[in-house]
């Protein structure tokens, strides 16, 4: 039986602070936030990918000023990834 992606469980904000919460059997071995602080059309907005840190099966990262959108990417070992 394959082992299931990570899952994302919940989802938070306080100020510019945002975080993930998540669990999975597979160790998540990294995290990015990914944000843009473009408006318009999605396909033309333009996306940065910044470092978040991991702490106790959270992802956290600092929102940076005028930020549009933002999602987090939690690459497993086995580098899968899922978003949220």
């Amino acid at each position: 039986e394959a082992t299931p992606l990570t899952r994302i469980t919940g989802q938070n904000s306080n100020g510019q602070r945002v975080s993930v919460t998540f669990e999975g059997t597979s160790p998540v071995v990294k995290a990015e936030l990914n944000v843009t602080r473009d408006t318009g059309r999605w396909q033309d907005r333009k996306w940065e990918a910044l470092p978040a840190r991991i702490e106790d099966g959270r992802a956290v990262a600092e929102l940076p000023d005028a930020a549009t959108v933002y999602y987090f990417n939690l690459p497993d070992e086995r580098n899968l990834l899922v978003s949220s």
